[in-house]
């Protein structure tokens, strides 16, 4: 019943939100297929596969962060701020089923629209360009141009940092949401947790030359001078244990509270 609720107070902003971001995809693809066909760009398949990747890419990521926003600030900690806490407390069910609960309802809710998405750009980015990917050797993992002109793509690690980065996020303002009583103050709180860490990463790095784990490491040669623990692999692995510490922190926080 709590999984119902859970979805039944955000669905709205899922379909909202994906709307407007097929929307938005369907009319990116629609002007790169007219330039494409009035031969106004000339591109190989490999440039081609790249920017159809990087669209779905770039819209997916932009997805995880709005909704894990959204999605994070429901959550038993502001049904008890908003007054229907009470109620749900009373029920036979401990406190951790309610944290837990909807921490793991949020993480498919947002699996699942970030896949969709990327489903859905990707079906589009097919029917414009077409097979781009048959003449690429790695569709995956490759690099297109030279010199300064160059780029390079990981399709995996692109992945990766996207479901983590919303895991993250959501993870922080499910933890904020619960500990405050509220899912407006959460979102707020969050946000500025997550300036005050940009911040402070960037001054330890002009300042100081020391440099903090990042949620960008889809790049596969940003990481080749740092240290060992800003590899892709250490990064993944101490993202994924922190999204999942956030939960043990709002269990421990509700656990801990008088209501």
């Amino acid at each position: 019943m709590y999984i119902w609720k859970f979805w039944r107070d955000t669905r709205r902003g899922v379909f909202i939100y994906l709307g407007l971001l097929v929307v938005g995809a369907a009319l990116w693809l629609g002007a790169m297929h007219r330039a494409t066909h009035s031969r106004s760009i000339h591109v190989d398949p490999a440039s081609v596969w790249m920017m159809e990747v990087g669209i779905t890419f770039a819209l997916a990521y932009l997805c995880a962060l709005v909704m894990a926003f959204v999605t994070g600030n429901n959550n038993v900690g502001s049904d008890i701020g908003k007054g229907t806490g009470d109620f749900l407390l009373t029920r036979p069910r401990s406190r951790s089923y309610f944290v837990w609960t909807g921490w793991m309802a949020g993480i498919v809710e947002l699996t699942a629209l970030i896949l969709a998405t990327i489903a859905v750009v990707f079906g589009l980015g097919v029917l414009v360009t077409g097979a781009a990917w048959r003449h690429v050797p790695s569709p995956f993992h490759f690099a297109v141009g030279e010199g300064s002109q160059s780029g390079s793509l990981d399709v995996p690690l692109m992945f990766a940092m996207i479901m983590l980065t919303a895991a993250v996020i959501y993870g922080l303002t499910y933890f904020m949401s619960v500990l405050l009583r509220s899912g407006q103050r959460g979102v707020v709180w969050s946000i500025a947790v997550l300036f005050a860490y940009s911040i402070g990463s960037a001054l330890l790095k002009q300042f100081a030359g020391v440099e903090l784990p990042s949620l960008n490491f889809a790049n596969p040669g940003a990481n080749v001078s740092h240290a060992w623990y800003l590899t892709p692999n250490v990064q993944m692995i101490g993202w994924t244990l922190l999204s999942i510490a956030f939960p043990f922190a709002a269990q421990m926080s509700l656990d801990r509270a008088d209501i």
